[in-house]
């Protein structure tokens, strides 16, 4: 009898113990992912920059080498003239503006820095593939102005292949419904994997803006370094503006100017 007792005693200790453990199993909270794109931004916000002229908000871009490449909307620089800078993600690190040169075919313009000797800075890789509609995007700039930067929003491409004329002959456009506002013009359009998908140039309304996708100049690329490395561009001063009255139809720049 006595032997029984202690073997019963036991058997409670070990089913009360394993009670306990499990117990505490069951209340321990799990780490929680956020369903979000966190990681995204971060892997790329440090390639996304803010281009100005004179303190005077213009819009946005994002750098595609090491070695200060950075691609924007021809239309930020078009039509102004005077020194431009780019600045980083920081807000606080800012480069001079050394070379530029336009896409004839494109809303696209192409600026090289002028960096410290042995400076190497955070870049964007180009997508080698075709986005479809219902793909996810997201999109970095400068919404409103320098205070702004940097601002990132989230969304599905709408559609494709819009074409309006505009004064820039915009065609052959993939529309997104991540917000942009005025500021955000030459600012990148990201794929889930982080490549740039497209150029944001134009738009009507928050979530109604249009890009000019990679596709159609991305086999240029390597023409742009070469005639960097050549370093024949210096950046065009247009002596006079020209005021350009937007059709309603076509959106307008989403540049910081208007």
């Amino acid at each position: 009898m006595k032997n029984w007792h202690t073997t019963a005693c036991i058997v409670s200790i070990v089913i009360i113990s394993t009670m306990v453990i499990y117990s505490s199993d069951c209340v321990r909270i799990p780490a929680w992912k956020s369903p979000g794109i966190a990681e995204n931004i971060e892997a790329v916000r440090g390639a996304v920059v803010h281009v100005r002229k004179e303190n005077v908000c213009q819009g946005s871009g994002v750098i595609l080498s090491d070695d200060g490449i950075v691609m924007t909307a021809k239309h930020v620089t078009d039509g102004t003239y005077g020194e431009y800078t780019v600045t980083l993600d920081d807000q606080k690190t800012t480069y001079p503006v050394k070379y530029a040169i336009e896409d004839t075919e494109n809303d696209i313009a192409f600026l090289k820095l002028e960096l410290p000797k042995g400076t190497k800075l955070p870049f964007a890789e180009l997508s080698p593939g075709t986005p479809r509609v219902g793909d996810q995007v997201f999109i970095g700039g400068s919404p409103y102005g320098f205070e702004q930067i940097n601002t990132f929003s989230w969304g599905i491409i709408s559609a494709d292949g819009r074409e309006f004329g505009g004064p820039y002959d915009w065609h052959v456009m993939l529309q997104s419904d991540a917000s942009a506002s005025p500021g955000n013009s030459g600012g990148p359009v990201f794929n889930m994997r982080n490549e740039v998908i497209g150029v944001l140039v134009a738009g009507m309304h928050g979530t109604l803006n249009f890009s000019v996708p990679v596709v159609r100049f991305r086999d240029t690329i390597e023409d742009v370094r070469n005639w960097f490395r050549l370093q024949r561009f210096d950046v065009v001063e247009k002596k006079e503006q020209v005021e350009v009255v937007y059709p309603a139809y076509s959106g307008s720049p989403l540049d910081g100017t208007d």
